[in-house]
């Protein structure tokens, strides 16, 4: 089976400015990948009144960067609650957590809803494809890695991506061959039961009858009476 990588963080480190804050300093630690230093001032952040949605964020993925992937979860789960403008992201990375726990089902069910809210979110169909693949999906992870390159036609990944999609037709032409030889068998099975059956009851109503007829005949053997005399 092909790896391919998956999509990472719906934020990537860019430069930061401005004052020191919890929520800013948290942040400028969190984008110069020092988590364990950000986690402090950001789990600070989110219970100051008016924190930015994005603190909840950056939390979350502190956490998931240490590896403390259950805290993440709990804070991305929380965040998606106070989120507005970046609902989005929220769901993204929530469902990275749960590929990360091995949820795969519930991942899906994340990226679905980050798609839901932004259809053109590359990553979203990309990480929902591994996961479709980890559910054995693979009809719909075939479509998901496809919408993937409409989207990202220049993906690095590109080759890696079409070569799956080849094994995936092949592989779901050869279960739908099998499906249907197995719906076959299942039919002439289910044919030939229905006629031993038949052929029991007719052969029990055969007997039924022939002892009916039996009993019939008896009752018009003639008796013998008073009439019958024996010389003597």
């Amino acid at each position: 089976m092909i790896c391919l990588a998956v999509q990472g963080a719906s934020l990537t480190a860019q430069g930061a400015g401005g004052g020191e804050s919890s929520f800013d300093g948290g942040e400028r630690l969190f984008r110069e990948d020092k988590p364990a230093e950000a986690v402090p001032l950001l789990e600070k952040a989110i219970l100051e009144s008016g924190a930015d949605e994005r603190a909840w964020l950056y939390l979350g993925l502190s956490y998931q960067q240490l590896g403390k992937l259950d805290d993440a979860s709990a804070i991305l789960r929380k965040g998606i609650v106070q989120a507005s403008r970046f609902k989005t992201p929220f769901y993204y990375d929530l469902g990275n957590v749960f590929v990360l726990q091995g949820k795969n089902a519930f991942a899906i069910d994340m990226f679905t809803q980050a798609l839901s809210l932004d259809g053109s979110y590359s990553a979203a169909y990309l990480n929902r494809a591994n996961a479709r693949i980890a559910v054995k999906d693979y009809a719909s992870a075939k479509e998901d890695y496809k919408r993937y390159l409409e989207l990202e036609p220049e993906s690095a990944q590109r080759p890696s991506i079409e070569e799956l999609i080849k094994h995936l037709e092949a592989g779901i032409a050869e279960a739908e061959r099998q499906a249907a030889a197995e719906e076959a068998k299942k039919l002439a099975d289910e044919a030939a039961r229905k006629d031993r059956l038949d052929k029991m009851a007719a052969s029990l109503k055969a007997a039924a009858d022939e002892t009916t007829s039996i009993s019939a005949g008896a009752g018009d053997v003639q008796g013998y009476g008073d009439e019958l005399k024996v010389d003597e």
